[in-house]
């Protein structure tokens, strides 16, 4: 679902953040950015988001999307071993638990995990239209978890109109026996618009163990559908549904070495997702100023169950996470004078409830939470170049307390082709569940405090013709009340103070850490002719531990390389050619260290990827790419394998 709340919503949140949106988002004359699934004035938006836009997508051809937004400014991804394993997605040097993740509207994290943070890994291009990364700490308006960032994600959109149909339907295979199949249509019957989509994947995979010589394979299957039905001239309603179940190989710790290796342990995951909404806009359903208000419901259920056939048919664990957010906003906005003043409110109100399960066979812990969410913001345009926005949030949470989280932002644009911009905004993450739970031989601590992010950032814009521009931003963020696992072994003490409180035989949960994350974006684009097109990104990630008085102090964290640099180059023939698509891309991603100690050490290493298409006739083209083309070993998690040289070939059709 791709409601108004949600677009607007998340528009804001955008403005309430630090640099536009890339270039090629930019209508081509410039005067518009799209920011998160809603139209700004190029001179409104502020916000350090990017777009990844159908075009994008199909460009992409299949795979993760965890790939793809690896490409982005400031993005770290690490993935343990094979397609479908955990992945994480690390924006800015902030934790993949710190990245909230919404698709459709729905916040998909999962409370049942320690971190409660959203796994990448069973998410694939096949259903999915648009993706809009916010790179910056904002808990505005979704609360809880936006300390690195926010990732929205559109499945497929009912946008058809005025009668018809129209989908899509493609299939690819290669490297490793990896067979995809996927297809999206969309109807408009009237009053109702329909979109639905549905995809299919399967690999023989890699050895998640480094050292291992047994593949570890991968099956999907997802489904999705959406819905928009106007009821009158004021009155939208929406729907939206996802369900994924998905299979992965595992590799772990067999005796009698327990070293990490081969086995013959695998995870199955289901996943459901689906929200509703209703919109009513009294000054008629095509208004864009006025007043509107919306009422919404959302529901996020994952179920995993892992097996080890060594100890048996029954799972050797299994979590259940599932959360139900209501909520209601209001939104006014005004329709501005002669020198461009315009001002938008918005507010809103939600409830969320929580609850998880854990079990294996030594031990089981559940829990159950709410938190109550109050948030404002008033976005104001003075003049025609200077855009202003304010906005706060205050959140209770059942079993910590309160929240309060501010955002500000400033952008002014100097003639026609320069853009300044600064912003302070907050972000906090609650605790998890698992982290609160203290039931008998539970790990977790009901004292815990929400983790706290305050985050900087000032930048500039030079757009030097419609399809060129280079940005550059600078950014920091100070985050207290980490949280992280407090060993309690027994032995002599002193022992950490939290070990003597309460039944803690293995450890417990604490807020004991600092971290510092800073550094420099820079990208670029430019259409070097009609048919040649180049973009390119650096960041400059430093990420360090700054707990006071700790052996740590001043190590970099764990997993974020220092330097990030991506570079691609397009090109579309004319003539005979006409409709073909290639393009090479680059990825560099510097050393880094896998603990927080910094002992063990990540090399640095370059990935490189071609891509082709072709159109055999009118709605049918083939295509083709390789990915790591010079074959390089590296890893992103010690001991972890990953993907060497891979060939994929695939045919789609559009109608």
């Amino acid at each position: 679902m791709k409601s108004f709340f949600w677009k607007s919503t998340l528009s804001l949140v955008a403005v309430a953040a630090a640099s536009p949106a890339s270039a090629q988002d930019a209508d081509a004359d410039g005067s518009t950015i799209t920011v998160v699934g809603d139209l700004l004035g190029a001179d409104q938006s502020n916000a350090s988001v990017s777009i990844i836009d159908a075009a994008a997508i199909r460009r992409a051809q299949n795979g993760t999307a965890a790939d793809l937004i690896a490409r982005l400014p400031g993005v770290s991804i690490t993935q343990y071993g094979t397609l479908g394993s955990v992945s994480n997605v690390r924006i800015r040097g902030a934790e993949g638990e710190q990245t909230l993740v919404v698709i459709d509207g729905v916040r998909v994290g999962d409370p049942s995990s320690p971190g409660g943070g959203f796994d990448f890994a069973n998410l694939m291009l096949g259903a999915i239209d648009r993706i809009e990364v916010l790179r910056g700490a904002n808990s505005l308006p979704w609360g809880s978890q936006a300390i690195g960032g926010v990732v929205a994600i559109s499945t497929t959109e009912p946008d058809v109109v005025g009668g018809g149909t129209s989908g899509r339907i493609g299939a690819e295979y290669g490297a490793r026996d990896t067979a995809r199949v996927n297809g999206q249509l969309r109807a408009d019957l009237g009053a109702s618009q329909f979109g639905l989509g549905g995809g299919y994947v399967r690999t023989d995979g890699i050895s998640n163990a480094a050292v291992g010589t047994e593949r570890d394979g991968y099956r999907q299957y997802a489904l999705n559908l959406t819905n928009r039905t106007e009821i009158g001239n004021t009155l939208t309603v929406r729907a939206f549904g996802l369900y994924a179940d998905s299979r992965v190989d595992l590799d772990g710790f067999a005796p009698p070495t327990y070293s990490f290796g081969d086995t013959a342990e695998y995870q199955k995951t289901r996943e459901h997702y689906a929200a509703a909404s209703v919109e009513h806009r009294p000054g008629g359903n095509a208004s864009t100023t006025g007043f509107s208000h919306k009422l919404a419901f959302g529901v996020a259920d994952i179920n995993r169950d892992n097996y080890d056939p060594a100890a048996g048919s029954d799972p050797s664990f299994k979590a259940r996470g599932r959360s139900e957010r209501l909520s209601y906003s209001i939104d006014w906005l005004t329709a501005g004078n002669a020198i461009g003043q315009q001002v938008r409110l918005i507010a809103g109100a939600e409830r969320e409830w929580t609850r998880s399960l854990t079990a294996d066979a030594f031990s089981s812990d559940s829990g159950r939470t709410a938190t109550t969410g109050l948030w404002a913001m008033i976005v104001g345009k003075p003049t025609e170049t200077l855009s202003l926005t304010a906005g706060v949030r205050r959140d209770d949470h059942r079993d910590f307390g309160g929240a309060t989280s501010l955002a500000f932002d400033a952008g002014q644009k100097l003639g026609d082709h320069v853009t300044l911009r600064a912003s302070y905004r907050e972000g906090f993450k609650a605790p998890t569940l698992f982290q609160l739970s203290d039931t008998a031989g539970a790990y977790g601590n009901p004292d815990l405090q929400p983790e706290r992010a305050r985050a900087y950032e000032v930048g500039v814009r030079i757009e030097a013709a419609p399809r060129a521009f280079i940005d550059v931003a600078w950014y920091r963020r100070d985050t207290r009340n980490l949280i992280d696992f407090v060993s309690c072994p027994a032995g002599p003490n002193p022992l950490p103070p939290i070990c003597a409180t309460g039944n803690r035989p293995f450890g417990t949960y604490d807020n004991i850490n600092r971290a510092r994350g800073q550094g420099v974006e820079v990208e670029g684009a430019v259409q070097l002719s009609p048919g040649l097109r180049f973009s390119a990104n650096y960041s400059l990630v430093v990420a360090t531990d700054r707990t006071p008085g700790s052996v740590y102090e001043g190590n970099r964290l764990a997993r974020r390389p220092k330097h990030l640099a991506n570079a691609e180059l397009g090109w579309t023939p004319g003539g005979a050619f006409a409709g073909a698509d290639l393009s090479v891309a680059a990825r560099y991603a510097g050393k880094s260290f896998d603990d927080r100690a910094n002992n063990v050490t990540l090399d640095d290493y370059w990935l490189v990827d071609l891509r082709a298409s072709y159109p055999l006739v009118a709605g049918i083209d083939v295509y083709g790419r390789i990915e790591n083309l010079f074959d390089t070993d590296y890893q992103t998690v010690a001991g972890y394998g990953t993907a060497g040289r891979s060939a994929y070939v695939g045919v789609r059709w559009a109608f």
